[in-house]
């Protein structure tokens, strides 16, 4: 899930040099519970900066590259994210039909998710006009898929376990909260939303998330948020955190449906309401957590790095044994 800067701290605000210290033992225990490393090579671990909801670090074992995600299951105590197994094997149906990373590895003890690292990718690069028919495409692909992710997603739903949590906690809701939960419920009752009709969808195509190979496909990353839902959330989310016109939005809905439906352009639109008002509720909820060794995460924390372009922007910290 994504972030927008680094400072030198993580997410739950603890300085990134003591990271690899403090979980380095942790990722070695995964390490020897994946099968096929090689025991007698030694493992190069390195810290990566930015992950949101985890702890995330890049492995090489001989030429072989790997991501480590050491799972925090905080988060889905209060409601932002679904349970692990949802999320990871959701994961795995992604990365078995080549729209996200390969899953090399579920881990019980320590919890942990071991992933392919993607070589010689790049973030979605959004000039031009190009960006949304592709960023379309491809989420149709998702949609398309031959399966049903293990969970269904209801942005709603979940924003009002979000925002009780937050209340729980003792968080600060805006001062207008009352009515902009009624609009807001206006929203929800004219999309009607039917489980019948849901597909596999991301709900989370923010920028981190959706990175591009060197072949010119796109991968989209991370499901922490991934579950079964309505099409037009997903195109909705994008339409919303990739600040998308009015001219772009008929694009990106064109090339998704194959027709200019203004029906379904402005289900698209008010699904980017819904897509807010998520938003507004996971940093609710995040706003009431505590630094702990074990935590991060919200929709606006940083997705994993799983490519080379993922990594440039900080010198990772590195243990070799």
């Amino acid at each position: 899930m994504p972030d927008h800067g680094n400072d030198g701290h993580d997410s739950a605000g603890e300085d990134v040099t003591d990271e690899l210290a403090h979980h380095e033992d942790a990722v070695r225990r995964v390490l020897a519970r994946v099968p096929g490393l090689p025991a007698d090579r030694a493992a190069l671990v390195e810290w990566l900066p930015g992950g949101g909801a985890h702890k995330n670090f890049l492995v090489s074992v001989g030429e072989r590259r790997l991501v480590v995600i050491l799972w925090n299951t905080m988060w889905e105590s209060v409601g932002v994210i679904p349970p692990s197994a949802a999320v990871m094997q959701n994961s795995m149906l992604a990365g078995d039909v080549g729209i996200g990373a390969p899953v090399v590895a579920v881990v019980a003890d320590p919890l942990a998710l071991v992933l392919d690292f993607l070589p010689s990718c790049s973030a979605l690069d959004t000039g031009g006009h190009l960006w949304a028919p592709r960023l379309a495409t491809t989420a149709r692909r998702l949609h398309d898929s031959p399966f049903r992710f293990h969970n269904d997603y209801n942005a709603f739903a979940r924003a009002r376990t979000m925002f009780a949590s937050a209340r729980q906690r003792g968080g600060d809701l805006p001062a207008d909260f009352d009515d902009l939960g009624r609009q807001v419920h206006r929203v929800e009752t004219v999309l009607d939303l039917r489980v019948d009709d849901f597909v596999p969808c991301h709900n989370d195509l923010y920028g981190p998330n959706v990175l591009e190979t060197a072949a010119g496909d796109l991968r989209l990353i991370d499901y922490d948020l991934s579950g079964n839902g309505d099409r037009c959330y997903d195109l909705g989310f994008a339409a919303s955190y990739f600040e998308m016109d009015v001219d772009t939005v008929h694009h990106f809905c064109e090339t998704y449906f194959g027709a200019n439906d203004d029906h379904l352009v402005a289900r698209t639109r008010l699904f980017a309401v819904a897509c807010n008002w998520a938003t507004l509720a996971l940093w609710s909820v995040a706003m009431t957590m505590g630094p702990t060794r074990t935590t991060t995460t919200t929709t606006e924390a940083n997705s994993t790095p799983v490519c080379d372009d993922c990594t440039r922007s900080s010198t990772p910290r590195t243990s070799e044994r």
